[in-house]
């Protein structure tokens, strides 16, 4: 399947940001560096602040990153099924691979002994890594090499290896480190994610020919979250212990960014697989100098953005963001029209958030807010489009590369540092190296070390990449 090397990149910044924004100092740095709700020194939830800042725009990226990935997944899993019941086919891989999903939101969880001390901790986290890479990767259907022959051969033996030694280590872990395994330990953000992939293929499917159908959903979705969130039943059922380990309303409400990611998804993959192909960049009837301007001015305009969003979002400053949308649009209607569609989403999206702000008073994460799904949305068509610029202008650079080939692998990306990189600090001594990195009284020191220490995880991520070496749940 052909790959949007910009979807990758893309990705890849997420990740990076989501594990960056976690091993960061904590409680010593201004409170932008943090989620809003969660302020310095003590990082106590505080649900009455509002806001947004550059981290709580991490997740919602990756999620529009999700459904723009959902029509290329699907388009090939429906070719490939020709000759058989496509739907049949369809529906059961969209369930195992949810299922899968679900099931690595657990397994990473209860095979990361890491924070644990001595070494033997290390080395069964580290064995857990090994459980994950048996059971997750992905055998090439062409293998090359003796090595890749056998492993296909027996990939039913391999799998079952895995799952076995991931059972294994989990009831060691109990019984000798003292590892609590329950339903309630799992990764928050991989098990929503299941189940947004779960919804939205679903619905991409079902309405993959028929657009309006989906935007009767995204407004019926709408619908459902104002009126759920007016009675604040989502606060209400995430209360309940013996519900929110695996339903949470906010499954629902991120869907008001993964719909629309899977249109903007369409209109690429249509193009990505034309006989022409896609260089949108590069192929624009205008010069580097003009090409050079909308970069800066799309720059221009999300970095304004942040700091609205950031503040008190007023009148004056929603008046501003719509209007320097709009013109952008029109810019690029003009000077790029390839982009014209996707930039009259992000303006509508922009302008329908920027009002709903008003109507529920402010802009949030947590608890949710429609405008929240609006505006990250939009923000997210841009970053997409500066992606575009950068993996045209020099799209074998180490940054295209690095970023790319981690976020052409997500999965591993994800836990590589937790799982794979602090045990091997740890077994080798280098972690009192990274330790003396981060000197007391020097914040910003420890933030340049967690950029280097997650740089060089997703490294080694996209040269296992590059190797052909990914996981796919």
């Amino acid at each position: 399947m052909k790959r949007y090397l910009s979807l990758d990149i893309l990705r890849g910044l997420t990740i990076f940001g989501m594990v960056f924004s976690a091993i960061i100092p904590h409680g010593v740095l201004p409170a932008w560096m943090y989620h809003i709700q969660t302020p310095p020194p003590h990082h106590t939830f505080d649900p009455s602040l509002s806001g947004v800042g550059w981290v709580d725009l991490v997740f919602p990226i990756f999620i529009f990153c999700m459904g723009m990935a959902i029509p290329f997944a699907g388009r090939a899993r429906i070719e490939a099924a020709k000759g058989a019941n496509v739907t049949k086919a369809y529906l059961n891989s969209t369930l195992v691979r949810f299922l899968m999903l679900w099931l690595f939101s657990y397994l990473y969880v209860l095979l990361n002994f890491s924070t644990s001390e001595g070494w033997i901790a290390q080395l069964t986290t580290l064995g857990g890594f090994a459980a994950l890479f048996l059971v997750y990767y992905v055998f090439p259907k062409n293998p090359q090499g003796r090595f890749r022959i056998w492993a296909n051969e027996n990939k039913k033996v391999i799998r079952i290896a895995g799952v076995v030694s991931a059972a294994l280590l989990i009831a060691a872990g109990n019984l000798f480190l003292g590892e609590e395994i329950s339903i309630y330990r799992s990764g928050i953000i991989i098990f929503l994610l299941a189940f947004l992939y779960l919804f939205g293929s679903l619905i991409w499917y079902f309405t993959r020919d028929n657009l309006r159908a989906r935007i009767v959903i995204f407004f019926l979705i709408v619908a459902f979250a104002a009126v759920t969130m007016s009675y604040d039943l989502q606060s209400k059922m995430y209360a309940i212990k013996e519900i929110r380990w695996f339903f949470n309303m906010e499954y629902i409400y991120f869907l008001l960014i993964l719909l629309p990611a899977t249109w903007v998804g369409d209109l690429v993959r249509a193009r990505v697989f034309s006989p022409q192909g896609y260089s949108p960049v590069t192929e624009a009837p205008v010069s580097k100098p003009v090409k050079a301007f909308v970069l800066i001015y799309i720059g221009a305009i999300l970095l304004w953005l942040m700091f609205a969003l950031y503040g008190k979002w007023t009148l004056y400053t929603f008046l501003f963001s719509s209007g320097s949308f709009a013109l952008l649009w029109f810019v690029m209607r003009n000077l790029m029209p390839v982009y014209k569609k996707e930039t009259l989403l992000a303006l509508v999206l922009m302008i329908l958030g920027g009002a709903t702000i008003f109507a529920e008073g402010s802009i949030s994460k947590s608890p949710f807010t429609i405008s929240y799904s609006f505006i990250t949305a939009a923000i997210s068509i841009y970053l997409l489009i500066i992606t575009d610029f950068i993996s045209a202008f020099n799209p074998r650079s180490m940054f295209v590369r690095i970023f790319a080939g981690a976020g052409s692998n997500p999965l591993m990306s994800y836990i590589a540092f937790g799982s794979l990189v602090m045990p091997l600090f740890k077994l080798t001594g280098l972690i009192i190296l990274y330790q003396a990195a981060y000197p007391a009284g020097w914040p910003w020191i420890g933030v340049a070390r967690a950029a280097v220490a997650v740089l060089l995880t997703m490294s080694i991520v996209a040269y296992l990449s590059e190797r052909k070496i990914f996981w796919r749940a």
